[in-house]
């Protein structure tokens, strides 16, 4: 039985992870829990190539790839893996082969909760998609009779989180209450978050209030960030409440 707690994180792109959750993946890599990143694409289709431009359309996948990397490294994820799907066609894949494939990473990392995004706020194609994919691999890979696999059995996971994003967080608050959210204090990691996000450079040079000073003055970089809840039967050794209480 494993000891380290653990925590798989399904995204879109590269920077989603430093934008969306930056602090809590910092945070939780303090605490000593390992944190696997999946990230759907490599963000080939990034409407931003620096300011001034740094790359071109062709290398901006191996750019975007390289600037995650760096991001891992503040954030303190040691393992990145990607499932190699085209940017902006994500919505397109099959829902059923996806979550297969994220199955089979969930079976071999055995983690104790999983965050992805919402599938109706998530606020991108790409975004829904990944976390309609990952929802399903989460409710499905404790069956051993889906997507059987010689290699890794069967894994339930006990908690799953969606992001929440802080143009939606009102917008969610109004239609379901504050219990269904939990708030992180990242008031200790914002700088570990403020330097991943600038290592995605060719997205966040356009963002020049980012590179002001040391404390930006930015809507997603308050000293909170937000996640639903995904399941409600979640026990009181929960990761994301286990890393609060050691304040």
């Amino acid at each position: 039985m494993q000891s380290q707690q653990r925590l798989l994180v399904v995204l879109a792109h590269p920077d989603d992870e430093s934008f969306l959750c930056g602090g809590t993946l910092a945070k939780m890599s303090e605490k000593g829990v390992h944190i696997t990143l999946l990230c759907a694409t490599k963000g080939e289709m990034g409407r931003r190539m620096g300011n001034p431009i740094l790359t071109s359309r062709e290398s901006l996948p191996g750019v975007r790839v390289r600037e995650l990397k760096s991001a891992c490294e503040e954030l303190g994820i040691n393992d990145l893996r990607f499932l190699h799907v085209r940017d902006k066609t994500i919505e397109f894949e099959s829902i059923d082969l996806l979550a297969g494939r994220i199955v089979k990473v969930i079976r071999e990392v055995q983690p104790d909760a999983l965050v992805t995004f919402h599938k109706k706020y998530g606020g991108h194609p790409d975004h829904c998609a990944i976390g309609r994919a990952a929802e399903l691999a989460f409710l499905i890979s404790g069956d051993p009779d889906v997507y059987p696999d010689a290699v890794f059995s069967a894994f339930k996971i006990q908690s799953l989180y969606f992001v929440l994003w802080h143009a939606f967080y009102d917008k969610w608050l109004n239609e379901n209450g504050l219990s269904s959210i939990t708030r992180v204090n990242i008031a200790g990691t914002l700088q570990k978050k403020i330097r991943a996000l600038r290592s995605h450079r060719s997205q966040t040079l356009a963002v020049p209030e980012l590179w002001g000073n040391q404390k930006p003055n930015l809507p997603f970089l308050n000293e909170s960030e937000y996640f639903i809840k995904g399941n409600s039967d979640m026990e009181e050794t929960d990761l994301f409440q286990t890393i609060e209480s050691l304040e």
